[in-house]
């Protein structure tokens, strides 16, 4: 009886894993307002009835996506953030990803970008949103930022405040490629500059 009910489970969460990836899938392609239960179903190769079994609700569903992407996302970051090197060529690595992710439309990034809008109108969307976005700031406390005080740097504004100016930037630079796309030369001297920005919020 228990052997049936572990196979059961892990049917499960395959199942809800094949809903959420499709469900990315479908909203990147499609928008949130194109994109109904139905559409998700398929996408995934299961019945309607199934992502309500997982998600008893849009909202619920929306929020789990959202983590997922935002597992994606920083698994990217961390990936090259932890390769070797000394301290500024990581975060120099981190930038240029977290780059790369906005200007390449990453499917994950599209999707964030759909639920962010979403997340103005629905309570319990930004709700998921805020805490998604703590998460990805203290990420970045706890990796570059640190890096940069294990140098002997001290910041020179309240730790937490530097996360938020540095995807601000990043996300503005991000709306403004699409209607005005920065070149590729253009392309390291604002890696260069997001760095001297950091740097700048720092004191020996």
């Amino acid at each position: 009886m228990s052997r049936i009910r572990r196979t059961g489970y892990k049917k499960s969460e395959v199942s809800r894993s094949q809903v959420l990836d499709a469900a990315i899938a479908v909203l990147a392609k499609k928008g949130i307002a194109g994109t109904s239960v139905q559409d998700i179903a398929d996408g995934a190769g299961l019945s309607k009835g199934s992502v309500h079994y997982h998600f008893e609700s849009k909202e619920e569903l929306f929020a789990r996506v959202l983590d997922r992407c935002c597992e994606v996302v920083e698994a990217r970051i961390r990936g090259v953030f932890e390769a070797e090197g000394p301290p500024i060529e990581r975060i120099r690595r981190a930038f240029a990803e977290m780059w790369r992710l906005r200007r390449d439309g990453a499917r994950e990034m599209r999707v964030l970008t759909e639920l962010h809008l979403l997340a103005r109108q629905n309570r319990r969307v930004r709700k998921a949103f805020a805490e998604a976005l703590q998460r990805s700031r203290q990420q970045m406390i706890e990796t570059g930022l640190e890096y940069l005080a294990a140098m002997g740097l001290r910041p020179k504004v309240p730790v937490d405040i530097i996360p938020r100016i540095i995807m601000a930037t990043l996300d503005g630079l991000a709306l403004q490629h699409e209607i005005e796309p920065i070149s590729a030369e253009t392309e390291g001297q604002l890696i260069g500059a997001l760095e001297a920005l950091t740097l700048a919020f720092f004191e020996h």
